[in-house]
């Protein structure tokens, strides 16, 4: 971008982050002084009238939300083709950082964070407005434990829009509801829905469903229930398992209707586990209670102190005293009997009968170490067996997403239908490759290193401001997974040389070439040099030309002439420096026109050095381009 200003009033500083939808910055609003985030829409987005029409009426939407637990939205605008937001900094991280650095968080940190969670997306709800990409990356933890819900109003506009790949309208389907993953819109269950996936990761350090494609997860959502969290986190109370698998119902009926709703059955679940294991005082003469936790049509005990002894309990225990005492004479009766009997000799008991069961069928465990974890989940479910993720692990030098153990070990014998406790390497994040042409490259290297990318730099000749990101590697919108090289050609200004690396004919390479402008007048001067590296020994003498070539493929101005050093004197691996001087017609119209070189035996110009190898150019009738240039009158 020429400018890091947008509407002569918010600063672009750094980026932060970047999505499939938008890339963000660190700024500050000028006017006021203080410190902004900017949200920055794609080129893709920003090209469609209808889409921006929902997103400026989204965003204006969300700029109305005023609760602690949500970000604020200062301003939604536009500077040329470029579509933006700009919202509250808040200086903290996000939720997905959390977890990754606590592996898990306590029963006491998910409900605080879920509950402040419920509350910000509650007070939405209540202003009609759905979040639609729920995830923790949305959620950002300040340094005090303040959390706030941003992105409001973008992945909505996003689906009124038409645009329908997930990737892109939902950022990640770890985290969406069952309808959307149908396709069908969203509501403020589906919002309770993401909220409940967020718990269970919180208190797993994983979510619940995983797989390497979207679709797999999509399908997860619809069919399969989530993987009981007592498994991978023994310390899950069950009666907050209940709620949050209720949280995840398929149906959104099943669910509660709204994140406040939700809030409320936490704060009660929290209230009550207080008071469980709180010290309580004895009360007299009242039996024990049950609380039921609203909407979830379930009871626990609540604990009650031991009453004391009342009319009825001495009168119970009267009645059950004189049915004692009447049973004696009856067992002095049977006693008399059974004493006055005769012995009878010894019986022999025979031996009991022993019915032989079939025993449970055993298989062997398939060896799935090194293998992907989908590939892994079929070789084990083909055995009737079933697949647990028992952890995943960053594994320096490792395969990314492939097991590492896995008990029981390969080959050993399991019963049909048990558990294969596996053990993955962490699957690199999956990213999508933003738009970073026009850019500083300072100014988006931070952002895209920051998100795990490894970025090389290339500079190139160019009269673009220095620093400036010319081309990309992978270009915009494509799939990039956390890890992966991004190259970005960058401007160093016209001090550096133009890349050729031309091969003619074996004998010589024409490295490069400097040229100190790029525009030029009639009757003006082009000043070219080339930087030779011979290959073998020359025994001829040749002749560089340098020619100018109209648009219409026509000769307009040129110079045939012999190096200053002659080719004979040329040595192998020896770098030759050959400047050269074009003198540009008075009367050459004004356009583009290409600047061409090559080489042929001195007195034969119809027979020029064959090229063999183009390099970073092109040839056209082994006449190499250097660049294109513009005459101006």
């Amino acid at each position: 971008m020429e400018t890091a200003l947008l509407n002569n009033r918010y600063r672009l500083l750094e980026v932060v982050g970047s999505g499939g939808m938008a890339v963000v910055y660190r700024g500050v609003d000028t006017l006021l002084q203080r410190p902004v985030a900017i949200k920055v829409l794609r080129e893709a987005f920003a090209g469609d009238p209808a889409f921006l029409a929902r997103f400026q009426r989204e965003g204006r939407a969300a700029a109305n939300l005023d609760h602690p637990n949500i970000v604020t939205v200062y301003d939604v605008g536009q500077d040329g083709d470029r579509h933006y937001i700009v919202m509250e900094y808040v200086d903290g991280q996000d939720l997905k950082t959390l977890i990754r650095q606590k592996v898990r968080l306590s029963i006491g940190e998910t409900l605080d964070i879920a509950t402040q969670v419920c509350a910000g997306v509650g007070h939405a709800h209540k202003a009609g407005i759905v979040h639609c990409d729920l995830k923790p990356q949305n959620v950002l933890v300040t340094r005090d434990g303040r959390v706030m819900v941003t992105d409001f109003g973008i992945a909505r506009a996003l689906s009124a829009s038409g645009v329908t790949e997930s990737d892109t309208v939902w950022g990640s389907p770890l985290y969406f509801s069952p309808e959307q993953a149908a396709g069908e819109s969203p509501s403020p269950a589906s919002d309770v829905y993401s909220i409940g996936v967020m718990m269970y990761e919180m208190l797993t350090g994983a979510p619940p469903f995983q797989a390497e494609k979207p679709t797999a997860l999509a399908l997860m959502h619809m069919r399969e229930d989530p993987p009981p969290m007592a498994v991978r986190n023994p310390q899950v109370p069950s009666q907050l398992e209940r709620i949050v698998r209720k949280v995840m119902g398929k149906e959104p009926v099943a669910r509660y209707r709204t994140a406040e709703q939700l809030a409320r059955v936490l704060g009660e679940y929290r209230r009550q586990s207080e008071q469980m294991t709180g010290w309580q005082p004895a009360v007299p003469g009242r039996a024990p209670a049950q609380a039921s936790l609203e909407h979830t049509g379930e009871t626990e005990p609540v604990v009650a102190s031991r009453a004391a002894p009342d009319g009825l309990t001495w009168a119970l225990g009267a009645i059950a005293l004189v049915a004692v005492v009447g049973l004696i004479p009856l067992w002095l009766l049977v006693y008399r009997s059974f004493s006055s009997t005769p012995s009878l000799p010894p019986t022999v008991t025979p031996p009991p009968l022993v019915t032989r069961t079939s025993e449970a069928p055993l298989v062997a465990v398939p060896d799935v170490v090194g293998k992907p974890l989908e590939e892994a989940r079929r070789m084990i479910e083909r055995k009737g067996l079933r697949l647990t993720v028992l952890e995943e692990r960053d594994e320096p030098g490792a395969e990314k997403g492939v097991v590492l153990e896995q008990r029981p070990a390969a080959d050993e014998r399991a019963l049909l239908d048990s558990e294969v406790s596996v053990v993955v390497n962490k699957p690199a994040r999956e990213l999508t490759m933003p738009a970073v042409v026009g850019y500083p490259v300072e100014m988006v290297r931070s952002g895209l290193e920051s998100d795990g990318l490894q970025v090389v730099v290339e500079e190139v000749w160019s009269i673009q401001p220095q620093g400036m990101v010319l081309t990309q590697a992978p270009e915009r919108g494509a799939g990039i997974r956390v890890g992966d090289p991004v190259t970005l050609t960058v401007s160093g200004g016209v001090d550096v040389p133009i890349p050729l690396e031309v091969n003619m004919a074996d004998l010589v390479m024409l490295e490069d070439a400097e040229l100190r402008q790029e525009i030029f007048r009639p009757g003006g001067m082009i000043a070219v040099v080339l930087r030779w590296r011979v290959l073998r020994t020359m025994d001829m003498p040749y002749v560089v030309f340098v020619h100018l070539i109209g648009s219409d493929g026509r000769l307009a101005a040129q110079q045939d002439v012999e190096p200053i050093s002659p080719t004979t004197t040329w040595a192998p691996d020896v770098e030759v420096v050959d400047p050269h001087q074009v003198p540009i017609p008075a009367g050459l119209p004004a356009g583009r026109y290409q600047l061409r070189t090559g080489m042929y035996p001195q007195g034969q110009p119809g027979y020029r050095l064959p090229v063999v190898d183009a390099g970073r150019t092109t040839v056209e009738s082994n006449s190499v381009l250097i660049l294109e240039i513009e005459i101006q009158p």
